[in-house]
């Protein structure tokens, strides 16, 4: 007889899927690049999902441009390995000009290799298409709470416990509407490549500046939303490159590109 565990789960898909799809056709023509970037993107998420499953606890599911990740609440060994497996991906999708929206939740899930199902990875679904409403990947901060109790009783790794918290180089960050939210902006910086942050950057400031052109209130708060938060990294930077000049010598090439119009 099967039961519920107690999981925190992840529900993520692809922005504007069917748009990038809809592209793959012109006038009933197969328009080959756009089918390449298409197969190429989701072979991506595939072999970054598969490198995900390497968790005690952690199963993924992957179907076309969605994503569900879980794992137990008490894995301690899974709380800061699963929130840099996401960032990573949201990362090297934001290199191929891709951006996502997700939502994590926490509560009664069964996830195997085979099925997924529970009222966690409802209120995931539900979070994500009603809440998250920008390019980001929201949570409750009773999430962090929980994850926060289980890893400070077991293992004490500050550095660790610090990527939970609010602040330069953290993964998560408190959005205007007291939401958390996976910071892909100064977030990315925990991400140690000097070369590849530089052009993270320059893809992830390309991106808003062509979303700028769309005039469909719906999407236009989308990249307004991303040009507001590149803005405010690019106000953080000087301190952000103070205490990183060692490791992100790049960054001044950036700050001479001031912010987003």
């Amino acid at each position: 007889m099967r039961h519920y565990e107690n999981r925190v789960v992840l529900f993520l898909d692809i922005l504007g899927f069917q748009k990038i799809i809809e592209d793959t056709i012109s006038k009933g023509i197969d328009r080959a690049e756009h089918i390449e970037k298409l197969y190429e993107t989701l072979r991506l998420i595939r072999e970054e999902v598969s490198q995900m499953k390497s968790g005690t606890s952690r199963v993924v599911t992957q179907f076309s441009d969605t994503v569900v990740v879980s794992f137990q609440e008490n894995d301690t060994k899974e709380i800061t390995i699963f929130f840099q497996s996401i960032l990573t991906l949201v990362m090297k999708l934001i290199s191929r000009e891709i951006i996502c929206r997700g939502a994590i939740s926490y509560g009664k899930l069964i996830h195997t290799n085979d099925c997924v199902f529970g009222p966690a990875l409802n209120d995931a679904y539900l979070t994500e298409s009603s809440a998250a409403l920008y390019p980001r990947i929201i949570l409750d901060k009773s999430i962090v709470d929980t994850l926060k109790a289980n890893y400070k009783d077991k293992i004490p790794d500050m550095l660790s416990v610090m990527r939970m918290e609010s602040k330069v180089n953290a993964f998560l960050e408190i959005d205007t509407d007291d939401k958390l939210y996976l910071d892909y902006f100064t977030g990315a910086l925990s991400m140690p490549k000097d070369k590849t942050i530089l052009d993270y950057f320059v893809t992830l400031r390309k991106i808003i500046s062509n979303g700028q052109r769309y005039t469909s209130p719906s999407i236009k708060i989308k990249y307004g939303w991303m040009k507001n938060k590149y803005n405010k990294f690019f106000d953080d930077l000087p301190s952000i490159q103070y205490e990183n000049e060692l490791y992100y010598p790049s960054l001044n090439a950036l700050a001479k590109m001031g912010k987003i119009k």
